[in-house]
């Protein structure tokens, strides 16, 4: 993963291997990384975050809404091997998914984010559970446009109604990943969910005078040659939405 340096380092840069690791799987370009990597040790010099990292940032970001849940959900996403930290090759592959990724790789990655089970299908129960942790997210906005009951039933029935038998009435007990992309594809509102750039920015956008503002910048990916891209600090307390 990625290479730990010192705080004090005059020159922190990545290992070459780790950083053509990470322009294999993302679009991000070298300099780019490089200045992620620059603020990701200024605030988490240790080299890695942790879960309560992740749920201060939300907390931060969804001020009007309860975000451990979700906070939950996105850094176990992040986590890619399972070792309950989140290294900063982790945590600039997670932000690629949830900000530059094309609609495909960000509905892929949504399906892998509700899978906590890892048996690669999703039940009622994780549908149910991701619908919750969105709504305790999104405090009252969401159910003025839909009540939570309501989703519950909708969700349900756009993910597990037979889709080769119309005249079925009975939901299927799971779906698969590629049912989830096929499905998700179609529905403009659950694309909207899966953007979690937009919802972030959302919010940032509500907090103009503090420091959600890195944040805010960063996730549009245009590094400064002259200053640090959070010479103010990584994204309030930090990704990657």
């Amino acid at each position: 993963m990625g290479q730990k340096k010192s705080r004090h380092s005059s020159a922190l840069s990545l290992d070459h291997v780790v950083l053509r690791r990470i322009t294999s799987v993302t679009s991000f370009l070298p300099d780019e990384i490089q200045y992620f990597y620059y603020d990701f040790l200024k605030y988490a010099p240790s080299g890695y975050l942790t879960l309560a990292d992740f749920e201060k940032l939300y907390r931060s970001l969804f001020q009007h809404g309860t975000s451990d849940n979700f906070a939950k959900y996105v850094f176990h996403a992040y986590d890619t091997n399972r070792d309950n930290i989140v290294d900063f090759e982790e945590f600039i592959t997670g932000l690629y998914y949830t900000t530059k990724a094309s609609p495909n790789e960000k509905i892929r990655w949504a399906f892998d984010l509700c899978d906590r089970d890892q048996d690669y299908q999703l039940d009622a129960i994780e549908l149910d559970s991701i619908v919750q942790a969105l709504y305790e997210l999104s405090g009252n906005d969401m159910s003025r446009v839909e009540t939570y009951d309501d989703a519950i039933e909708r969700v349900r029935e756009l993910f597990l109604t037979n889709q080769d038998d119309d005249k079925s009435t009975e939901l299927l007990s799971s779906v698969t990943k590629s049912e989830f992309v096929d499905i998700v594809q179609k529905d403009t509102t659950i694309m909207k969910l899966i953007d979690c750039r937009s919802i972030i920015n959302k919010r940032a956008s509500k907090l103009e005078n503090s420091n959600i503002n890195s944040l805010k910048k960063q996730l549009k990916f245009k590094p400064s040659i002259h200053k640090s891209l959070s010479d103010s600090t990584l994204a309030a307390t930090n990704k990657k939405d």
